[in-house]
């Protein structure tokens, strides 16, 4: 792994560490922890074998999940709860008034009139829940790509450049195993940035640079290896 490289994957985890910090979640600061040591570790130390750290980031992973799933299922039930049967009753009789019929097409009418208006929905709608959801799957990513990294060490420093370079290619390039996690790594990067630019424009950095800091995290580990 190159000097920029290693630098660049410690960096990366820095700001995820702070905005679990800033959360106040003792979940997401142990996750994150866990992340930047084993960032740290196996870009500088080298103190513990990579197959501990990817079972600590599996392990992580799965727990944030679990956390969000939670959450999210809480989340919902509550919303259930608060709509009442009679509440519901009164909206759908409001919403085919005539005041409100009226009203609705005065709004579509002003809003064919100013289209420019219709440019301003936000590329993600719930940024928050969408980059906690993309975190938690690249903590698994993390857990491959850190796997393979030590199965790349292994392989150059027991049988030579010749031999890791064999072990490369069938290990990386022609494994489905390997094609799969490539592609997710991209999907998920991409849709990390464009959770980083939604929160930029919100006026969130810190969920900005969480976002762009997993995002830079998972393309260095996968193709700066």
């Amino acid at each position: 792994m190159t000097a920029i490289a290693s630098i660049l994957m410690v960096a990366a985890a820095i700001p995820c560490v702070i905005s679990a910090a800033t959360s106040r979640s003792r979940l997401a600061i142990a996750a994150s922890s866990v992340m930047l040591l084993a960032m740290v570790d196996l870009a500088f130390v080298g103190a513990l074998p990579p197959v501990l750290w990817s079972g600590l980031l599996l392990l992580a992973g799965l727990s944030v999940a679990a956390r969000l799933r939670s959450r999210l299922k809480a989340e919902s039930m509550s919303q259930s709860v608060t709509v009442s049967p009679e509440k519901a009753l009164v909206t759908t009789n409001a919403a085919h008034s005539p005041a409100t019929e009226h009203r609705d097409q005065t709004a579509e009418s002003s809003s064919m009139e100013r289209p420019a208006e219709w440019h301003k929905a936000p590329l993600i709608p719930n940024v928050g829940r969408t980059s906690a959801i993309l975190s938690a799957v690249a903590y698994p990513i993390m857990a491959w790509q850190v796997l393979n990294h030590g199965a790349h060490h292994a392989a150059s420093s027991g049988a030579g450049a010749h031999a890791a370079h064999q072990h490369h290619g069938h290990s990386f390039d022609g494994s489905l195993v390997s094609g799969v996690i490539t592609l997710s790594v991209i999907v998920v990067s991409l849709l990390l940035t464009l959770c980083a630019v939604q929160s930029l424009a919100r006026k969130r950095p810190g969920l900005m640079l969480e976002s762009l800091g997993m995002a830079t995290m998972l393309l260095v580990m996968q193709f700066m290896h």
